[in-house]
């Protein structure tokens, strides 16, 4: 969700140029709307795999009954690291909150995040919904409830195995008749046959389970939220360590094996030789001194991370980063009277994606 603060300026009969002013943001200031420009920080999500595999109450008899010659054995649980997903978050500097007045009827349409950062001026945005993924349960059923009067009335385990793999056999041929159409009571049409042919898929599913066992996979994510900085380079530092027995685990966990990042920065964006007034943006900014005319933007710097094991890459990408660029400010003739402009920024970096008319 966002919020959309529309600013009229009050009209003024004055034979002065419209414009927008901008001023450095100090504390009891209340007039105008106050905006910030972001700082990058990065989310990393870490997806790992836990396999468990749990043996049948038939698995001994697996191979005699039904020739299952892979049956589970034995309990276990492997975990597998399923990859990383880096994503770009931008969050408010506060050392770069600029205030917008209001002068000479001037309408200005500004965007902003939940938490102030400016994403667009004259110009609504799609609201970006992420996809939110249900966990998936298995629906076990309990093979018991297939069991007849004459399998749970055996007497050993054996002879209770056996008579369950008759069953599955039983199951088997049924299925086999059904498809060839020689079943003695037949389905009446085809939605009727998809119906019993899937009744019958689960129960045999159900009772070979007890023989082969059953291997069930479940999806963990853990996310890392990284706020670079210009002291950040840094090579073969630990983000987190995995183990095959315990998973995701904290970095000075020495259980696991060590999961690398290397962070450097490789460009940072300076001042351009423009305008004189522009040049020295910065300086203003650090005396709070700034008073311009129009809306301040990043023109982002770069760096590039890479994340690794001991035996491949799992992320390895240059990303731009609003900390180690510079702040412009786009001119007030964009924005005059008649001017209807419409300007899109990169809520993580503060950069311009797009002006249009």
């Amino acid at each position: 969700m966002r919020k959309s603060i529309f600013i009229l300026l009050a009209y003024i009969a004055m034979p002065l140029m419209a414009q927008v002013e901008v001023t450095a943001f100090n504390t009891g200031m209340n007039e105008g709307v106050t905006y910030f420009l972001p700082r990058t920080g990065l989310d990393i999500t870490v997806r790992a795999k836990c396999i468990t595999s749990t043996p049948g109450e038939f698995a001994r008899y697996a191979d005699r009954f039904l020739r299952i010659s892979d049956a589970v054995a034995s309990e276990s649980k492997e975990w597998q690291l399923a990859g990383v997903q880096v994503d770009r978050v931008g969050l408010p500097d506060e050392q770069k909150a600029f205030t917008v007045s209001i002068n000479n009827n001037v309408s200005s349409n500004l965007l902003l995040t939940d938490d102030g950062i400016i994403h667009a001026i004259n110009r609504d945005v799609d609201v970006e919904e992420k996809e939110h993924k249900e966990p998936r349960s298995v629906k076990r059923i309990d093979p018991r409830i297939y069991f007849t009067e004459e399998i749970l009335q055996s007497t050993s385990t054996a002879k209770m195995a056996e008579l369950v793999a008759k069953e599955i056999y039983a199951i088997r041929e049924s299925k086999l008749a059904i498809t060839r159409g020689n079943a003695d009571n037949m389905p009446k049409d085809g939605l009727s046959m998809q119906l019993v042919l899937a009744e019958l898929e689960q129960q045999e599913r159900a009772l070979t389970e007890l023989f082969a066992g059953r291997v069930d996979t479940t999806s963990y994510e853990c996310n890392i939220r990284y706020i670079p900085t210009a002291e950040s380079d840094t090579a073969r530092s630990v983000l987190f360590r995995f183990s095959r027995k315990l998973g995701i685990l904290e970095r000075d966990n020495m259980a696991g094996s060590p999961i690398y990042y290397d962070f450097a920065i490789r460009e940072i964006a300076t001042e351009p030789q423009q305008p004189e007034e522009t040049g020295k943006l910065s300086k203003l900014l650090k005396k709070k001194e700034l008073k311009k005319e129009g809306i301040c933007y990043i023109v982002p710097g770069r760096a590039n991370l890479k994340i690794y094991t001991a035996n491949g890459t799992l992320f390895d990408e240059e990303l731009p980063f609003a900390q180690f660029g510079t702040i412009e400010v786009l001119s007030k003739k964009l924005f005059g009277k008649q001017s209807d402009i419409k300007v899109l920024f990169d809520k993580s970096t503060g950069a311009i994606i797009s002006i249009d008319n």
